[in-house]
């Protein structure tokens, strides 16, 4: 087994959701390791998400690192920047480095750091240290869990359900969610607006009204600001529930997220990161991709995926009959 206390894990994904695919990463390696702290850097243009909306479910060993340049390893002049470990972390070098980005460059100026082993997906881990044989996985969080597989002689274990949540949000979701009836959980709008990740919103709309038809909840899971959306399903559905817009804005948190998804019957979503907070709770979720599904598809067998690009679509031209028929022929 190797000697590993400390960790830096590199996140090149910038967004909450690649944040969140790390959660049970975390989990994995303390319980693998007894961790005695993971240092996480992103280039997440410091929005800092363990720090801010995802503080209250990360392991309390997570330290996020802000002394990083800005979008660390993705410029030339990077190469001549060498962390000061003593002085920023007080440890000569990193026990590992975990890169999980597959950029030549950026892999070159990272391993510039100073660590005992070195885990990265580029060239098949060729500049990994141990060195193994194994082939990169398309998935970012499995192209890690692989390696680390083979290099700690345990198997990773997909947790169903996240368990590192407060019980104080599984309490107002109690309060939410009522137990006699059903719910479906619809998760609809892109973080990125320029880039074409969302249903039609009539086409979703009709969705939520067959299912409706027969007795269950159409449950949004939608921010306050999309005012216009939130409105158009009021006037479009009898019965649209809206749980987060019900409570004060201090408990809008990414744990109440995951704690609501685990009383819906099933969810219907996007790929968005709301997504990856609902794939937390376990419960059975179609994802509907407009590409890309290979690489963030949410894990879990429960889990059905519908790539768009694999079946020469795109997500805003999907009708209400065909998102109803992948669902009906798959629950």
């Amino acid at each position: 087994m190797l000697k590993i206390k400390n960790i830096l894990i590199i996140n090149a994904g910038g967004g909450i959701g690649d944040a969140i695919q790390f959660l049970r990463i975390f989990n994995y390696l303390n319980e693998s390791l007894n961790l005695k702290k993971i240092y996480y850097y992103a280039c997440d243009v410091n929005k800092f998400w363990f720090e801010t909306k995802l503080k209250n479910l990360k392991p309390k060993n997570i330290f996020t690192i802000k002394s990083f340049p800005l979008h660390y390893g993705f410029r030339k002049k990077h190469i001549f920047f060498k962390p000061d470990l003593k002085k920023d972390f007080g440890i000569k070098k990193f026990d590992l480095i975990i890169d999980n980005q597959t950029k030549i460059r950026n892999t070159l100026i990272y391993k510039r750091i100073p660590h005992q082993y070195y885990l990265s997906p580029t060239f098949n881990y060729f500049f990994s240290n141990p060195k193994i044989e194994l082939d990169k996985e398309k998935h970012v969080q499995l192209r890690i869990t692989n390696y680390l597989e083979k290099i700690l002689n345990k198997k990773f274990t997909f947790d169903n359900k996240y368990k590192n949540i407060n019980k104080d949000f599984s309490k107002i979701s109690n309060k939410l969610i009522k137990k006699e009836k059903k719910y479906i959980g619809f998760s609809i709008k892109a973080g990125h607006p320029t880039r074409i990740k969302e249903f039609d919103l009539k086409e979703i709309t009709k969705v939520a009204k067959y299912f409706e038809k027969k007795n269950y909840i159409p449950t949004f899971f939608l921010e306050e600001h999309y005012q216009k959306e939130i409105k158009f399903i009021k006037k479009s559905l009898k019965n649209s529930y809206f749980p987060e817009l019900k409570i004060k804005k201090n408990n809008r948190d990414p744990s109440l997220v995951v704690e609501l998804g685990k009383k819906m019957n099933f969810i219907i979503t996007i790929d968005n990161g709301v997504m990856h907070m609902l794939s937390l709770s376990g419960v059975k979720m179609f994802c509907f991709f407009a590409r890309n599904s290979d690489k963030f598809k949410p894990l879990g067998s429960e889990n059905i995926i519908y790539d768009c690009s694999k079946n020469n679509e795109t997500i805003n031209k999907l009708s209400s009959d065909k998102i109803i028929k992948i669902i009906e022929n798959n629950l």
